[in-house]
């Protein structure tokens, strides 16, 4: 389920674009406090979703108008920018509970995941790492949003996929396995 906390801080519309692409950011701060902020007009900020640690979803600005999330363009490490053109305009911005050296729980990552996966349905948007990037990737002066470890944008893109990596096997998991096999004959 979603809760929508409308957010003042958008545009209406998004001009003559559409979403092409999602930012993944991470929001520095709590959920509540987040939602806080993008309901300050005074904030001049806003994204379209917030993810929570529990797997909890806010809904911000609707997808067809544009949040004021990525706008700050400064050398650019994403093939797809259009230069001249500012980012919220094409893109669909997440942010995630916690800091930058937060351990993103089960919960948040498969709600993200969910998330990125309905939205890339919705637009017609690959689910693939040219088109659902880092805010870091937009601005050098946000080096690690979402995450130091940068892997947890390739994280979601598999959850998204449904590529859901097995654990690696543990000596008890291992023993327990043979017992099973051994009890089912």
């Amino acid at each position: 389920m979603i809760i929508q906390i409308p957010s003042p801080n958008f545009s209406k519309g998004r001009g003559a674009y559409k979403p092409e692409a999602i930012v993944i950011h991470i929001m520095e701060g709590t959920l509540l406090g987040t939602a806080s902020w993008f309901r300050n007009p005074s904030s001049q900020v806003s994204t379209h979703y917030g993810v929570g640690k529990g797997g909890e979803v806010h809904q911000y600005v609707k997808e067809e108008d544009t949040a004021w999330h990525a706008g700050g363009i400064q050398s650019p490490a994403w093939n797809q920018i259009r230069l001249g053109v500012n980012p919220n305009a094409y893109t669909i911005g997440i942010e995630h509970e916690g800091n930058s050296k937060s351990v993103w729980t089960p919960e948040m990552k498969n709600a993200s995941a969910s998330l990125i996966k309905d939205i890339c349905t919705r637009w017609n948007i690959p689910i693939n790492r040219s088109f659902i990037i880092g805010h870091y990737q937009i601005t050098t002066n946000k080096p690690n949003c979402p995450a130091v470890d940068k892997s947890i944008i390739d994280e979601l893109i598999a959850l998204a996929n449904g590529l859901v990596a097995k654990p690696k096997p543990t000596a008890i998991s291992l023993i327990e396995e043979a017992l099973t096999i051994l009890k089912n004959g």
